[in-house]
């Protein structure tokens, strides 16, 4: 089984301690795009900048990301990726939404004997993911 990790979960993970991050942690794979360290690592420096975090909070948080991001696969935002992300979805969705989901039928086209579960948090995602046919496991606790 893989998992899909969204950047709502590793970031209350991060943030809040959030433990749901378990569910996900418990697959035997765990993949997600490449745009995941790129959305955590901005929202730490937003976090920073705005005083949400201090020095010491900063240096905590990435180091909690860093760990995190060394057991995930992160997968290429190739051109397949992009197309696809181009397309329509059964529900309207934002760019970076699209990219993760796009990211996720691309890893399934060619790995089709996987079973993919996508861990987000995001409503209009587990909507999107939901309509495809994905089991999302905290669209139910939402």
């Amino acid at each position: 089984m893989v998992g899909y990790l969204d950047s709502s979960v590793l970031l209350r993970h991060i943030l809040l301690g959030d433990t749901a991050i378990r569910h996900t942690l418990s697959c035997g794979c765990i993949v997600s795009s490449e745009i995941l360290e790129i959305e955590c690592r901005r929202v730490l420096h937003r976090y920073r900048m705005d005083g949400d975090l201090d020095d010491n909070g900063f240096i905590a948080a990435r180091s909690r990301l860093d760990d995190i991001l060394s057991g995930i696969s992160l997968l290429v935002l190739s051109s397949a990726v992009k197309k696809r992300a181009m397309e329509s979805f059964p529900v309207s969705v934002k760019t970076l939404d699209a990219l993760h989901i796009a990211s996720a039928l691309v890893f399934l086209e060619a790995r089709p004997e996987e079973k993919l579960l996508v861990f987000t948090f995001d409503t209009v995602m587990n909507r999107c993911v939901l309509a495809l046919g994905f089991s999302a496991p905290f669209a139910r606790e939402m």
